[in-house]
């Protein structure tokens, strides 16, 4: 858990203020808490006892005062403990969101997407419960068992050594409980994230669902999972709820203990020590009770740091963080691109390529064709530096492309999905993607050479109105997606079948644009159009995940 112990290092430190006054604050919590027992005892034996009333009213105010200061210093304790745990969950979420940008794609592909979100949820938090209902809360209650035990013996050491004899007792009972909860809290968090990850798919391809009228089958799979929770919170639930009638079924052996022994005169205290004592054993046990609740909620705060930390110490992409575009481009922004005996699986012995090899020569275009599921969006992954070669080398200029880090790509790459995806903000922002170093400038430039400045400016508010969907028809979507892809003016062009859902006339436009896009660069494009295919400088045609052919269109079209 080195990661975690960083992070909570780290945030310690720099709120060492507040973590302070938390000491502070549950020391004298622990400390007031001892005053109401001990102003009993006065209040029995020097005024009720005696029969006097002077001072009774001083009395009792104390005794209220206490309260009121208890309830106090809880509160502070609380709010403090609130604020720093949550301190501590803004740092964990922030590392892993900067680890997500680090880890290879390939994690993302091997594991569902409820389960990743969970980490960022549910694991999360349950740091802050960790912290303020765990570890700060067992914390206190272990100083006010020893303040308690302390107190006790100060009337009498053998009501001390009662009270410590239930001690042991009331551990043995909790050890029982805590290897059940530490193994149904870590089950439940799994479920979890299950569960999440399949509301989260089902919401994702809901237009698909209704399509195949496949409702029924995920509503059982769903409620599967639902009842496999079920089962799990309620072992949860059984080790919650029968660990605290336990508790108070020894508190109230003890008390009557203590009560029998005290009328036996076996222990010749007063009535007011006899009052104290039970109420000190009372809050004796209180804490002792909640220690099962506190390990309860640090078992699944344990759980989460496991995972989190799992998470963190997943290997990451070998970017080399001194390499600039500039060193990758060269000064005549010429790019060649190799593929060299290139095999790569997403799944452990599922290749999606095997022994994959051809060269995109600087300034040419190469079309990937073949049938769907050969491979060829893992092709262009492989080329951005997203994916990893399990064998082989992918290079740019000799350089392999999953060392090109992140921040460099834009200035490299120019990528044209299939769709256009928006993201929140204005037009301006659908091209600039938040990049500050991109002009406004550059944005009008790039969408006057696509031919939308005119559609853009007819909007209210012009570029910097709020970017919605249906004020673009799908032609300009990917008019703008080439604007967004150009804008950085990149000597590479990556071309995902962008033509495929556009009707003849949308085709020509964009493709009018393209053509004009892609002169003086590199280009590789995927396309199953005879027009585009026979357009190119190359062709390389895949089938089952290898090349079965590559070289002039004419040419491989003759062979396949």
């Amino acid at each position: 858990m080195m990661q975690m112990k960083q992070i909570v290092s780290r945030s310690l430190r720099e709120q060492w203020g507040r973590a302070a006054l938390l000491v502070l604050f549950s020391a004298a919590s622990v400390a007031a808490s001892l005053l109401p027992p001990q102003l009993l005892r006065l209040l029995i034996d020097r005024n009720l006892n005696a029969g006097r009333m002077d001072g009774l009213r001083m009395l009792a105010a104390a005794y209220l005062a206490a309260l009121l200061l208890i309830g106090v210093l809880d509160f502070a304790k609380g709010w403090l403990l609130t604020t720093l745990g949550q301190r501590v969950v803004r740092e964990t979420r922030s590392a892993m969101l900067r680890k997500a940008g680090r880890i290879p794609l390939r994690y993302f592909s091997e594991h569902a997407t409820g389960e990743t979100v969970s980490r960022f949820t549910a694991d999360a938090e349950s740091i802050n419960t960790l912290f303020a209902d765990g570890l700060v809360s067992m914390a206190v209650d272990c100083l006010k068992i020893v303040g308690i035990l302390v107190s006790i013996a100060l009337f009498r050491l053998e009501l001390a050594l009662v009270a410590l004899a239930l001690i042991p007792i009331l551990y043995a009972v909790t050890r029982v409980f805590q290897r059940g909860m530490r193994q149904a809290q870590t089950a439940n968090l799994e479920q979890v994230g299950q569960v999440s990850n399949h509301v989260t798919e089902s919401i994702k391809n809901v237009q698909m669902i209704k399509l195949f009228y496949k409702e029924s089958y995920l509503e059982d799979r769903f409620c599967e999972r639902l009842q496999q929770n079920y089962r799990t919170r309620q072992r949860v639930a059984r080790y919650d709820s029968w660990y605290a009638p336990i508790v108070q079924l020894i508190r109230a052996a003890a008390i009557a203990l203590v009560v029998v022994l005290s009328g036996a005169h076996v222990f010749g205290i007063t009535a007011g020590m006899l009052a104290a004592s039970i109420d000190l054993l009372s809050s004796l046990l209180s804490p002792i009770e909640s220690l099962g609740s506190e390990y309860q909620n640090i078992q699944q705060g344990l759980s989460g740091i496991r995972r989190i930390d799992a998470f963190l110490a997943l290997p990451e992409d070998q970017k080399d963080e001194s390499l600039t575009a500039a060193a990758v481009i060269g000064p005549e922004r010429r790019v060649r691109i190799v593929f060299e005996h290139v095999s790569f699986a997403y799944e452990h012995g599922q290749d999606v390529l095997r022994q994959v090899s051809f060269t995109a020569e600087p300034c040419t275009s190469v079309t990937l064709a073949g049938r769907t599921g050969v491979g060829k969006t893992t092709l262009m992954k492989l080329i951005l530096g997203m994916l990893t070669p399990d064998a082989g080398a992918v290079t740019l200029n000799g350089i392999p492309a999953q060392r090109v880090p992140d921040r460099e790509k834009r200035q490299i790459f120019g990528y044209v999905e299939q769709s256009f995806q928006f993201v929140p903000g204005t037009v301006a922002d659908q091209i600039t993607l938040g990049d500050p170093g991109l002009s406004r400038a550059q944005v009008e430039t790039a969408c006057r050479f696509v031919g939308l400045d005119d559609e853009i400016r007819r909007l209210p508010g012009g570029y910097d109105a709020p970017a919605r969907a249906e004020d673009f028809s799908f032609g300009q979507r990917q008019l703008l997606s080439i604007a967004r892809a150009i804008v950085t003016d990149p000597p590479v062009l990556l071309l995902d079948e962008i033509t495929a859902n556009l009707d003849s006339a949308t085709e020509e436009r964009v493709v009018g644009v393209l053509s004009r896009a892609c002169a003086d660069r590199t280009i590789l494009s995927i396309s199953h159009r005879a027009t585009s295919i026979l357009h190119c400088d190359k062709l390389v045609y895949l089938e089952a995940g290898h090349v079965r052919a590559q070289g002039v269109p004419a040419e491989v079209l003759t062979q396949i």
